[in-house]
């Protein structure tokens, strides 16, 4: 069938579908153009990488001194209550080195020993400098040991004259941690978050004698609360580092105690004994 003119006409006005595909190649990215999207990508990735490690070492910083707070309150009611059945500190105490300073009644030094407990292990009485000699007894597997040990008091009287003033050190692995880090697993454990921590209980310094206003049964009564109240510090650092140093990281926590703090099995000589805060028992001043 022929068509009419007029369709014949239209036809031929119609674009060619070569000049279609001409004008759709002119309109994509030039390779200059690629290459300032990806000069801006990278700019933008290189700037988050940079700022990836400080979130987390933030971040890091700030789980561990979450974990310190945590373990520090666990810490503290366990020495003021002279607890003696608190198991998580088998699994977290590493080491405890009690260095005792003998000193006369005019502070002069007259002798220095060490006493190093660890998990497997202890080595008691060792002269300043020298030579540790272990013997194969796990010392901290036991929480009372640990508790008496921590809880040894700054200053003790000597039998052979003048006093004793007491450092004590101890590593912990944090009990707060993840369950990861708090297993048996030796490489968990290795890896674990470790903080150092030095607990000192010092006698009541003094009061204001003035409030007495001289009068003896007041200040009988005075001197006899003062021989019955302690100051407990905590200070902790961390983390351990495998130099046997520790970071900058630092927290300080203090409180009162009341009550006496007695020795068990205290032998003539410093260390080797452990000692409990008796919350409910008070000793008359001398």
């Amino acid at each position: 069938m022929k068509l009419p003119a007029q369709f014949h006409t239209a036809t031929a006005a119609m674009p060619v579908r070569s000049g279609i595909n001409r004008e759709r190649a002119a309109a994509a990215f030039t390779m200059v153009e690629i290459a300032l999207c990806l000069a801006i990508i990278g700019f933008a990735l290189v700037a988050i990488i940079g700022v990836l490690p400080v979130g987390m070492s933030a971040q890091k910083d700030n789980r561990e001194e979450t974990v310190v707070n945590l373990d520090a309150n666990y810490l503290m009611d366990a020495l003021i209550n002279g607890a003696r059945g608190q198991d998580e500190l088998t699994n977290a105490a590493i080491t405890i080195t009690n260095t005792f300073v003998h000193y006369d009644f005019q502070t002069n030094l007259l002798e220095t020993t060490q006493n190093i407990f660890t998990t497997t292990n202890f080595a008691l009485y060792v002269p300043l400098g020298g030579k540790p000699k272990f013997v194969k007894f796990s010392y901290l597997s036991s929480a009372s040991n640990i508790v008496g040990i921590l809880s040894t008091p700054k200053y003790l009287p000597s039998p052979r004259g003048g006093f004793y003033s007491n450092y004590t050190v101890a590593d912990f692995r944090a009990m707060s941690s993840s369950l990861v880090e708090q297993g048996t697993n030796q490489t968990g454990k290795e890896f674990s978050f470790h903080y150092r921590v030095v607990p000192e209980f010092s006698p009541y310094a003094g009061f204001d004698q003035s409030w007495t206003n001289n009068s003896p049964e007041v200040m009988a009564q005075a001197v006899n609360l003062q021989t019955n109240l302690s100051q407990l510090r905590l200070r902790f650092n961390w983390p351990v580092l495998p130099s046997g140093g520790t970071g900058n990281n630092r927290l300080v926590f203090r409180t009162m105690v009341s009550g006496s703090i007695q020795g068990v099995n205290v032998p003539s000589v410093a260390g080797g004994g452990l000692y409990f805060v008796q919350p409910h028992t008070f000793t008359s001043a001398p």
